[in-house]
């Protein structure tokens, strides 16, 4: 069985619910071949392909993310700007390769800081900046995640779920730790980089809805 057929049959299962072609959507996501046609450009391209110290949060993190979370106002450019320094510090405790599955739950707090951030831009665009620093520790949060995880949450509200949030997915990279694998295998493969496992949920759920 060559690669790309592994990765077809890998189903994860987030939240108590299959998530059906995870690997189509993400080949389609990325710009690949997939089941409904040729290649197509979504942000891939222009987030994460683009590499920058993982200890420091520079102007291109901000920008890059724009392709994820159009809209970016002077105030929030202003916040990365002016916060430079105590993000970077927020980073430094976080061990680079960390995978959240393997993360105790004093990492887990330090990571819950992020929702309640003194005068921060909305959780969503926080989420997506720093996850290029811990791409396999920190989750990406927006409405298709947080809709997706609801029924485990109950919560609307993507700061009020952050918390159980980060506990839930942590059970569930574990739980398809073997699909995980199969599907980054696949993305270094096809794509000549190892997509982190959150990465490639993210993106599965969001492509679901496309």
């Amino acid at each position: 069985m060559n690669i790309d057929d592994a990765a077809d049959q890998a189903e994860l299962v987030l939240a108590g619910r299959p998530v059906p072609r995870t690997w189509d959507r993400v080949r389609r996501y990325c710009g690949l071949e997939w089941s409904g046609g040729p290649p197509e450009v979504w942000a891939y391209g222009y987030y994460d392909t683009i590499s920058t110290d993982p200890g420091a949060v520079d102007p291109l993190d901000v920008l890059s993310t724009a392709a994820l979370h159009p809209g970016l106002s002077r105030a929030d450019l202003a916040f990365f700007a002016e916060q430079r320094l105590e993000i970077e510090a927020w980073i430094a405790p976080l061990p680079l390769g960390l995978g959240l599955a393997d993360a105790d739950d004093a990492t887990l707090e330090h990571l819950e800081r992020l929702a309640v951030w003194p005068a921060a831009p909305t959780l969503a665009l926080l989420s997506k900046v720093l996850h290029r620093k811990r791409p396999e520790l920190i989750p990406l949060v927006d409405r298709h995640v947080v809709d997706w995880y609801r029924p485990v949450t109950g919560e609307r509200s993507a700061p009020r779920a952050w918390p159980l949030l980060l506990r839930a997915m942590r059970h569930d990279l574990a739980d398809n730790a073997q699909a995980f694998d199969t599907l980054g295998t696949a993305t270094v493969s096809r794509l000549d980089q190892r997509m982190s496992d959150l990465r490639i949920a993210d993106i599965a759920l969001w492509m679901g809805s496309r």
